[in-house]
């Protein structure tokens, strides 16, 4: 199967390429998106590095990440993943990061629905969930306008902060009830 492109007037999201690499390394490095980052620090070590791991995941199907492409200059603008895929239950974990360049024009938020536009219609998802910092109110509200809901708080969660856990704010989405 041919991996898919998802469109809006905005926005296009394909498949992350060889030469997206770097640009993407400097956004999960960058200070202000990495501290709201849950990559495990090894998988950050180098450009190519972090490739092998898009691509290890496009393979598996674990994970499916698109890069986020600003249609007016062709540019990367940043990820959008449906994370820990299962078919089998029709579950999976929204996760997006966008240049800070780019912050505060609805980004993320439209990426991210134009994904569970397809999780729901292509994937058939039943459920999505999504984390978030407490200190990071600008996903929270991403989230909300997406039409998640707080679930619960992780302590001590599979999130990084210069290699510290993190509390974290649970989201989900019940699909077939939202639509």
């Amino acid at each position: 199967m041919k991996f898919p492109v998802l469109e809006n007037e905005r926005l296009r999201l394909r498949r992350i390429e060889s030469e997206d690499s770097e640009l993407l390394f400097q956004y999960v490095t960058d200070p202000r998106i990495e501290r709201h980052m849950s990559f495990q620090p090894d998988t950050l070590l180098f450009p190519k590095r972090l490739f092998r791991y898009f691509e290890e995941t496009y393979r598996s199907l674990n994970d499916l990440h698109f890069a986020v492409i600003w249609k007016e200059t062709g540019e990367v603008i940043g990820i959008c993943s449906l994370q820990q895929w299962s078919e089998l239950n029709g579950k999976a974990r929204l996760g997006y990061l966008i240049s800070p360049s780019f912050w505060n024009l609805g980004i993320a938020t439209e990426a991210a629905g134009l994904l569970l536009r397809f999780g729901a219609e292509v994937l058939g998802l039943n459920e999505v969930e999504a984390r978030c910092g407490v200190d990071n109110p600008a996903s929270e509200r991403v989230l909300k306008k997406l039409g998640l809901s707080l679930q619960a708080y992780a302590d001590n969660s599979v999130g990084y902060r210069s290699n510290e856990y993190c509390r974290l704010k649970v989201y989900s989405l019940h699909i077939k009830k939202a639509l």
